[in-house]
């Protein structure tokens, strides 16, 4: 009868412990997702960062160019001086 209690105590417990397994290894997956989930957030955020850095650059390097070379003309066509 020891045996019996002993042997269903052991299974309980096994399951039981696979019931927690399988709920740690869920935990885990679900933090691998968000982990991924963000660090993809990041990689966006940095490519849009980026993209927006180079234009205001194109940007300001255009108007100080045009600031540089002056191209006024007067009423004749001629160039002013």
């Amino acid at each position: 009868m020891l045996d019996s209690i002993l042997s269903k105590y052991n299974v309980i417990s096994d399951e039981q412990q696979l019931v927690q397994l399988r709920a740690e290894l869920m935990s885990i997956g679900e933090k691998e997702r968000i982990l991924r989930e963000r660090s993809a957030d990041r990689e966006a955020y940095r490519y849009l960062l980026d993209a927006h850095r180079s234009i205001e650059n194109a940007s300001l390097f255009r108007d100080q160019g045009s600031n540089m070379f002056p191209q006024g003309r007067s009423k004749e066509g001629q160039l002013a001086a």
